[in-house]
């Protein structure tokens, strides 16, 4: 395996494959679960509130394509209200949107409209399927939901992933869309280059060749100028994590806030989108009281 940006390995050694990272340390690095193994707790909590959510809020069920994934629930916000479109994470195979509905009770906290998509999953797909059906999806919110002209954007996770692949500057010219398109971003706890994610072991489901990494890392199809992006990360997640988030805030630097966020784990990130008082679900309300900006 080739050697990135890390150090030759010694005799006896493992060899580094990332940035001085053996092969087990790096696939380490891509597993929530060697810092966070109860994850069953949050994901029955999460399911448990988003089904009292949709209870509560009767959401429209949409189809935005032709597939049988390609769906998503529409909570209407107060009329004329601004609109957000919510990306779920779920390491690109897990999830749906009856799993995240709870992310409503803190985007929808002042009356906004709230998209919660739903897109096909891997391998049963693959990852370039999946990122269409996320682009197709905000063509789709934009064109068919009032208000959403300028659609604002969030996503946890691979979600993060997902949401950052709209700033695809390619993407967006063939699709005809103003740069004003998206109104904002708040993006937290995403890889944004798949690079290290193809050399770990979550390439025994993603199958990414090199190509598709670089095709497929958003970080890599940034152009200026951006609309605000605020990103976010928690200070108990995996280092890799870490340096991703790190990476994709200097790379937008200017756009928004960079803040990682003292004493949270990667789950407890996506439960702060629960929680109108978060400092991320106070970002992505901040961004939506904003009138947009005319230069762009």
């Amino acid at each position: 395996m080739p050697n990135k940006d890390g150090p030759e390995s010694r005799a006896g050694e493992a060899p580094a494959v990332w940035r001085g990272l053996t092969q087990a340390e790096l696939d380490a690095q891509y597993d929530q679960t060697t810092l966070v193994p109860n994850l069953p707790e949050y994901a029955a909590r999460w399911a448990e509130v988003s089904a009292e959510t949709r209870a509560d809020l009767q959401p429209a069920a949409l189809r935005y394509g032709e597939g049988s994934e390609e769906t998503l629930y529409l909570y209407a916000g107060r009329p004329g209200a601004p609109v957000h479109m919510h990306v779920h994470g779920g390491a690109w195979r897990a999830m749906t949107r009856d799993d995240v509905g709870f992310v409503v009770r803190g985007l929808g906290a002042e009356g906004a409209t709230v998209a919660v998509l739903n897109f096909s999953l891997v391998p049963d797909v693959t990852l370039h399927t999946v990122v269409d059906q996320v682009r197709r999806a905000a063509l789709f919110v934009r064109r068919h939901v009032e208000g959403a002209e300028r659609l604002f954007v969030s996503g946890h996770s691979s979600g993060a992933h997902l949401s950052t692949c709209l700033l695809d500057d390619a993407w967006r010219t063939a699709a005809g869309l103003p740069r004003d398109a998206f109104a904002g971003f708040v993006l937290v706890s995403g890889p944004y280059d798949l690079e290290p994610v193809r050399l770990s072991a979550r390439n025994s489901y993603l199958n990414l060749s090199p190509q598709d990494a670089d095709l497929l890392s958003p970080i890599r199809r940034l152009a200026a100028p951006y609309p605000p992006i605020d990103v976010y990360w928690g200070g108990n997640e995996l280092e890799e994590f870490k340096r991703q988030s790190r990476a994709l805030a200097q790379a937008v630097a200017g756009a928004g806030s960079a803040v990682e966020l003292p004493n949270m784990n990667h789950f407890d990130m996506y439960d702060a989108f629960g929680d109108p008082e978060s400092a991320i679900v106070r970002a992505a309300l901040m961004q939506m009281r904003v009138e947009p900006d005319s230069s762009l």
